[in-house]
């Protein structure tokens, strides 16, 4: 209620308005608007014609007033309208009420309020906190109004609303089915949907939906039967080491509940293999004893189920085999000069274990047959072979796996003072000579004179300490263009194997320091000379003369005469390199 003026200061009207009722299911309310009138002072009246007007939620109703309607200090009232009012979709509803009068003795402005109606108890909420699929879940519905009730609908993916239930209360319990997996195959959770409508008695109000999260439960996984071990070129049953592989094979895998296998994996000691084949051989084993391998299967909701299978590998080595031979005579006594007979004693080992032994065994002489049934670490004698010429000893073995070992020695030619063979070009001293136009000597050779090509002296190469180089030269500083400037082998070896190389520089006159060449892949000086006018020479080994002349080398050679003036300087280097 609000009171207002008029035109007449004596009188005032009010605009009055009540909810009478409202209507849950259609949402809707019932208001009375009504406006009195009245005079403030007493002793008087008022009366003559006019409208008075009521806008009530937007709508303009009016009604008329006759001359009987007489105003006076008592309130009289001019008009009454009874309005059903729509709430909004939450329940809620607030109007504007206003009211004027038009009459013939005084007027009125529009005057008004705004009334806010009852909440009428509309939908309910819902909510659910989620769960495991094959669990029981809890959906609560906070609800309005005692007298609602609740159908109760789920959806999952986005797929069409399924019944769970109705007329519920204020919650439902609801597990759902491990069947829905069939549409959940490549997550391990999803989202449910639930739908609740309200229903006041048969009237249905509308509906609020929820979605929470629903997982799978941990013991759904995929599936297989074994893993199983198939060796690949066994030696009978065995797995042996050094010969076979190992096939494995992941068996009967599948999905469950629609998942899909997407990835196969086997692993083991340092074998290890992920893709989507179900099977995988190893290499050759070159290790033996016990293999655990490991197989894990992963579905499309990346659940795994895991199967282990043990393997022995059998130890296994190669068969081992060495001979003695040498020339003999008929009783096998060695005799290297005139022995026509050849001694071979043969010792050779299998690796013992289940099915194996020396399979085959051969003596080969110039690759004739001579047997093939012999014992190890028994001598034999085979008869027949000249001395003027040399002759292949081989051995082999195989044993049951199938490696065979072959080994070859060669018996030399016979040891005589001095042969001249019948086509008398050649010479043989302490051997018998098996090549036309040769001088082969098998004595060692102890020269005490020169050596000597037209009359000109040759370099002669003499060992010292562990390496060779040739000697200092003497008298002669023009024996160093005897070597080449390029460089060259010597033909001898340093004590790590390592090539030996020479190379001359002739560097003419020298007074200073200077740099002389970088040699690529250099790795040891192993000597160096130098060699001037006056025949003054200085040498060193593994470092620096101590005098006029000195060389670094590291890759870099250097010369340095100290501020003297050196003449037609010759250096030579011996040295290795990586």
């Amino acid at each position: 209620m609000a009171t207002f003026g008029t035109s007449n200061k004596y009188i005032n009207y009010s605009v009055n308005s009540q909810e009478l009722s409202y209507d849950i299911n259609s949402n809707t309310s019932v208001v009375r608007v009504w406006i009195d009138v009245w005079r403030t002072n007493t002793g008087y009246t008022t009366n003559g014609t006019g409208t008075v007007y009521a806008r009530i939620n937007g709508g303009v109703y009016s009604t008329g007033i006759s001359t009987g309607q007489k105003i006076t200090s008592t309130p009289i009232r001019l008009g009454t309208w009874d309005v059903t009012i729509s709430h909004d979709a939450d329940g809620s509803k607030a109007i504007s009420v206003t009211g004027w009068i038009s009459h013939s003795q005084f007027s009125s402005s529009e005057q008004g309020y705004t009334h806010t109606l009852t909440t009428i108890p509309r939908v309910s909420g819902v909510r659910c906190d989620g769960g495991t699929f094959g669990s029981a879940l809890t959906i609560y519905f906070d609800r309005k109004s005692d007298n609602f009730t609740h159908h109760l609908y789920y959806s999952l993916n986005g797929g069409p609303e399924t019944g769970i239930g109705a007329d519920y209360s204020t919650s439902a319990t609801w597990t759902p089915p491990l069947s829905l997996l069939n549409s959940v195959t490549g997550a391990d959770s999803t989202a449910i949907m639930f739908r609740a409508y309200t229903f006041n008695g048969g009237t249905n109000i509308g509906s609020s939906t929820c979605t929470c999260t629903v997982k799978i439960p941990t013991n759904i996984v995929p599936t297989f039967t074994s893993i199983t071990a198939t060796p690949v070129n066994p030696f009978g049953s065995l797995y042996l080491q050094g010969k076979s592989s190992i096939k494995l094979t992941i068996n009967g895998a599948s999905g469950v509940y629609g998942s899909t296998i997407k990835t196969y994996s086997i692993s083991g000691r340092d074998y290890s293999y992920s893709g989507d084949k179900n099977t995988y051989t190893t290499g050759v084993v070159d290790k033996s004893g016990d293999i655990t391998f490991t197989a894990t299967i992963t579905d499309s909701r990346g659940r795994t189920a895991s199967k282990t299978v043990k393997v022995t590998v059998t130890a296994y080595t190669l068969p081992t085999l060495t001979f003695e031979t040498y020339r003999c005579d008929s009783s096998g006594t060695k005799d290297i000069i005139k022995g026509t007979y050849i001694y071979v004693k043969p010792t050779f080992t299998y690796c013992v274990i289940t099915g194996n032994a020396i399979k085959t065994k051969s003596i080969k002489i110039n690759n004739t047959s001579k047997s093939t049934a012999f014992n190890s670490g028994q001598g034999y004698v085979f008869s027949g072979y000249a001395l003027n010429t040399t002759h292949e000893v081989e051995v082999s073995i195989t044993d049951n796996v199938g490696n065979t070992v072959t080994v070859i020695h060669d018996i030399d030619i016979g040891k005589v003072i001095l042969n001249i063979p019948p086509h008398k070009n050649g010479v043989g001293w302490g051997r018998y000579c098996d090549k036309e136009g040769e001088f082969q000597i098998e004595y060692d050779l102890n020269i005490f004179g020169k050596i000597l090509k037209n009359g000109e002296e040759l370099p002669v190469f003499t060992k010292n300490g562990n390496y060779s180089v040739p000697p200092a030269p003497i008298e002669k500083k023009d024996i160093y263009f005897k070597y080449s400037t390029e460089e060259q082998f010597t033909g001898e070896y340093w004590i790590d194997g390592k090539k030996i190389y020479q190379k001359s520089y002739n560097l003419g006159t020298i007074n200073a320091f200077k740099k002389i060449e970088n040699i690529a892949n250099f790795d040891r000086n192993i000597r160096y000379e130098f060699s001037m006018r006056a025949n003054d020479k200085i040498s060193g080994m593994n470092g620096n003369s101590s005098t006029d002349l000195f060389v670094t080398t590291g890759g870099d050679v250097y010369i340095n005469t100290n501020g003297n003036t050196r003449y037609d300087v010759v250096l030579t280097l011996w040295y290795t390199k990586n």
